[in-house]
């Protein structure tokens, strides 16, 4: 087996994912799911609390993300967003 075709685990992906996440997400663009209307993940409608969320379509009111903090856990579900950009520092 050569060193291309070799099969990683996700640690593996630590550093270019850790770089991902090292952003103000408030600018990260998201796109529905259910609309395919795009924006700022700042627009989007937020409910809940800073533990407990649920962020919602502006135009459509699909939930886009949860996020449950469990105090154990981070649990987010992204299934409701299509796609999420996340533009790079300049």
């Amino acid at each position: 087996m050569t060193d291309d075709t070799m099969v990683l685990d996700g640690n593996a992906a630590a550093g270019a994912l850790g770089s991902l996440f090292a952003f103000d997400v408030t600018m990260a663009i998201v796109r529905c799911g259910n609309c395919n209307a795009s924006g700022p993940l700042a627009e989007l409608r937020f409910f809940g609390s800073p533990q407990a969320m649920v962020l919602r379509c502006r135009h459509c009111d699909e939930v886009n993300i949860r996020l449950l903090e469990t105090g154990r856990t981070i649990n987010l579900d992204l299934s409701g967003a299509a796609r999420i950009e996340i533009g790079r520092a300049t």
